[in-house]
């Protein structure tokens, strides 16, 4: 019950503010509408609340205009913004699908005159083979590899000697221990290649490490 009373009330209260704008405004037109000429009249207060009044609805009615117009910007720019994005995630798989498939093709394509190589050295062989003479075997083989490590060290590709060196397992493998002439430690007989890409390991070399001179005139051992 109490509430339906406060309900009324508002609804009244609601009513006399309606009221008393609707009063202001008819008020404020027939001030407008009056003769220009009287110079007695003069406003009233509720004049002077009623042009306070609309002026503050004008400003209102621009504020929220230039409100729309700014949102309807910043929502295009969004719309842009997001299609921009969507374009760049597109172009990155595209860019990451081609490294996938074409990221070692120019490393291949250095290879190919190698194989060029290689076969002419098959044929040198054959005809080799007929004369009996293996040097041009020999010298064309040399020069096959040449021209791999050649490529190789094109792209950032390179090898180094073991043979002498001192056992570094960075960069070595052994895959057994001889006594031999040179000092413990150094490695004795290099049995793969060890290859860098750009002065980080590629592959280690595989190598035979001395065990240093036997005593006693024993042989070689394995480690």
């Amino acid at each position: 019950m109490s509430e339906e009373k406060d309900q009324a009330g508002d609804s009244e209260a609601d009513d006399a503010i309606q009221d008393a704008m609707a009063e202001a405004v008819a008020s404020m037109e027939a001030r407008e509408g009056g003769d220009p000429k009287d110079e007695n009249a003069k406003p009233s207060a509720a004049d002077a609340v009623t042009e306070a009044l609309i002026n503050a609805k004008k400003e209102l009615e621009e504020v929220l205009e230039q409100t729309q117009k700014e949102a309807a910007s910043f929502r295009e720019k969004w719309l842009r913004a997001a299609a921009d994005l969507e374009n760049y995630r597109k172009r990155a798989a595209r860019e990451r699908d081609d490294v996938t498939k074409f990221g070692n093709e120019k490393l291949l394509k250095d290879f190919l005159p190698i194989v060029d190589d290689l076969e002419r050295t098959v044929e040198v062989v054959a005809q080799s083979q007929k004369e009996g003479d293996d040097t041009q075997l020999i010298d064309g083989v040399r020069l096959v590899l040449k021209k791999f490590l050649s490529q190789l060290e094109k792209n950032g590709v390179t090898t180094f000697d073991s043979v002498g060196e001192t056992f570094d397992p960075a960069k070595h493998e052994a895959v057994q221990q001889v006594n031999a002439d040179r000092p413990q430690g150094q490695v004795d007989t290099q049995l793969q290649r060890g290859f860098m890409i750009n002065e980080r390991l590629l592959r280690p070399a595989m190598v035979v490490v001395s065990l240093g001179p036997a005593s006693g005139g024993g042989g070689d051992g394995e480690g």
